[in-house]
């Protein structure tokens, strides 16, 4: 960790965008094992009016925060979250970082025929793309700030794989 800890990883100041995946399926939380893939990343933006750019960084909103500290056994068991072809889809766009409101990002149980951790793999080992877990976006779509600069600063810990962080979406 002495090469790539994170204190490596820059700080940034990028556009921020939060597709509302309960808007898309018109419940208040999404299902554990739901994928978003293209399709469903694709139909959400366009009716949040929003176009995924190269530098972005996009953030799923699924209500799963709400199961926090009130069901922990089913906050930890699964959680939706982006599939496969929705890593490889946001990779060919250059996004810079990828979060949601659950704590691995990607769908569990997993979909089949797809490795364990695979869009983990595709996203940080393969393409360099920051993965932002357990991200408060309950604020961000209560306002409808769909839309926002997205800051985050340095990590201060020093030869870490992950870190706490504090970023900022300025509207």
């Amino acid at each position: 960790m002495k090469k790539l800890g994170v204190e490596k990883i820059p700080p940034f100041v990028t556009r921020g965008i939060v597709l509302d995946m309960t808007a898309y399926y018109g419940i208040p939380m999404v299902k554990e094992g739901t994928a978003f893939n293209r399709k469903e990343i694709d139909e959400q933006a366009k009716r949040q009016g929003l176009e995924i750019r190269k530098g972005d960084v996009v953030l799923f909103h699924t209500g799963w925060q709400a199961l926090e500290g009130k069901d922990n056994k089913r906050f930890l068991a699964g959680e939706p979250g982006l599939g496969k072809d929705g890593a490889l889809y946001l990779a060919s766009k250059e996004v810079v970082a990828i979060g949601a409101d659950t704590w691995a990002l990607e769908a569990i149980p997993f979909e089949k025929d797809v490795g364990v951790f695979e869009v983990h793999q595709i996203l940080l080992a393969r393409n360099g793309i920051y993965i932002l877990e357990n991200m408060n976006t309950d604020p961000l779509v209560l306002d409808k700030a769909y839309e926002f600069m997205f800051v985050l600063g340095a990590s201060r810990m020093t030869g870490g794989l992950q870190a706490i962080i504090n970023p900022v979406a300025i509207r």
